[in-house]
């Protein structure tokens, strides 16, 4: 179906129209996906949903209420803006309200590929069935999962802002394992365009990591060397990102705080390979036009609405520069708090890279830890940003520049800062878990203790 803007403008006066009190903004989502999952070699579900989603704050001073629903009748939606109302007039006053805003320009990105809006089963089942195939000549167990989704999106408010903005993405993800369990392999790749993903590829990698990493040796956990797989990267710069917050450094809560006040902005606390930006016209991750969205919900930071930055434009914004930390976001409350001027977390990060290829990185290590992903990370301390989680599909000793065998996977505590101030080299960005990063080669990576995950 998807929407028009002409449409979404409509729907959005039509909220706005039942709104009684001072300002009240609408945030109107459209989503239409399809997916392909298979497990123990069959396909075990195929499908297609279309969801609508709308958000309604209504705002007086520093009070506000909001509420959503998923029906786009007359008497629904007048229901919901009145019960945002209530909620507003039940609520109490927030000492960190921000006016809505007024009418914002924001960029057009081109994130729209006609191909990949239509949820056709026969558009996955050839990728699927490369996976099957593969698995079934081999003796592996394939699992995964091939989505294409199709996005449409508005926000409007009483003061004369609006903006629309349509996407697509495609994904395919796939696990092997080896008939007697000791060995797994993982790929997987996301892009706006269905006929940017390459399957045959992926079971490839996947397949190879699978045979490759049975029957693993026994390996002492501590400090390695490691060459991080860009997944592996991708999944350990979210709590690095979440830190490059201006609130946060100067109330003290930050790795870039300064004992006694004061930030590190414009200090170099990174290696000289370490550059990291937002850039949503990128078309490899192109982002969305207003921070607080994107494909796949982003990395925008707070609510639509409140004192956070969602509804400001997004930037192309250069966060790390050649190791210095050259900005950090600001909402607008601590922008106006702080006499600064508000600069919101804009998705589309990427990375920079080299022209090295991963097997450069590995024929230049003397010994090391070659490492495909991670998995259930959670947040040791937020003040350095130290996680811990664990290794999976794959992790291979290197010696004197060659991949010596498969080893046991481990349980790591380590902080993606430390990760970026060890940093010996990279490889070439790619497209990995809705960002560009390379693989990375870094030192003394702390493993503390073996694990029991394959």
């Amino acid at each position: 179906m998807g929407w028009k803007k002409e449409q979404a403008r409509a729907l959005a006066d039509r909220v706005l129209s039942f709104s009684r009190a001072a300002d009240c903004e609408v945030f109107l989502g459209l989503s239409e996906t399809g997916h392909t999952r298979f497990a123990a070699n069959q396909v075990t579900t195929a499908g297609s949903a279309e969801n609508v989603s709308i958000s309604i704050t209504s705002r007086e001073g520093a009070k506000s209420g909001t509420t959503s629903l998923d029906f786009l009748d007359d008497d629904a939606l007048k229901a919901a803006v009145a019960r945002s109302e209530e909620l507003m007039a039940a609520a109490r006053p927030d000492p960190e309200a921000v006016e809505a805003l007024g009418p914002q320009k924001y960029m057009e990105i081109d994130a729209f590929d006609d191909d990949t809006a239509h949820p056709d089963p026969v558009k996955r089942r050839d990728g699927v069935k490369k996976a099957l195939d593969r698995a079934r000549a081999e003796r592996l167990t394939a699992s995964g999962f091939f989505e294409t989704s199709a996005r449409w999106s508005a926000l409007a408010n009483k003061k004369g802002n609006f903006g629309f903005h349509r996407s697509t993405s495609a994904e395919f993800s796939t696990t092997m394992r080896t008939a007697e369990g000791t060995g797994s392999g993982y790929a997987a790749f996301d892009a706006p365009r269905l006929a940017d993903i390459d399957p045959s590829r992926l079971v490839e990698i996947a397949a190879t990591k699978a045979v490759r990493s049975a029957r693993p040796r026994d390996l002492e956990p501590g400090r390695y060397t490691v060459i991080l797989e860009p997944q592996a990267v991708s999944e350990l710069l979210f709590p690095l990102v979440f830190s490059l917050n201006a609130r946060t450094a100067d109330e003290g809560r930050s790795f870039l705080s300064k004992p006694g006040g004061g930030t590190k902005l414009g200090e170099k606390l990174f290696a000289d390979g370490v550059t990291l930006r937002s850039d949503p016209t990128d078309p490899r991750v192109p982002g969305s036009p207003w921070a607080g969205g994107g494909r796949g919900g982003g990395l925008g930071f707070g609510g639509f609405g409140g004192g956070g930055s969602a509804g400001l434009p997004a930037r192309k914004t250069t966060w790390i520069e050649n190791g210095v930390v050259h900005a950090l976001s600001v909402d607008r409350f601590w922008a106006a708090k702080t006499k600064t001027d508000p600069l919101p977390f804009s998705a589309s990060l990427v990375m920079d890279g080299s022209s090295r290829p991963v097997e450069e990185l590995i024929a230049g290590t003397e010994r090391g830890l070659l490492v495909t992903r991670f998995w259930y990370i959670r947040v040791v301390n937020p003040q350095n940003a130290t996680v811990t989680g664990l290794t999976r599909d794959g992790v291979w000793l290197i010696e004197k520049g060659k991949i010596a065998y498969p080893v046991n996977n481990f349980r790591f505590n380590e902080s993606p800062i430390n990760l970026l101030k060890n940093l010996e080299a990279t490889s070439v960005a790619t497209p990995a878990n809705r960002m560009v990063v390379p693989a990375i080669k870094s030192h003394d990576f702390l493993f503390t203790s073996r694990s029991d995950a394959v």
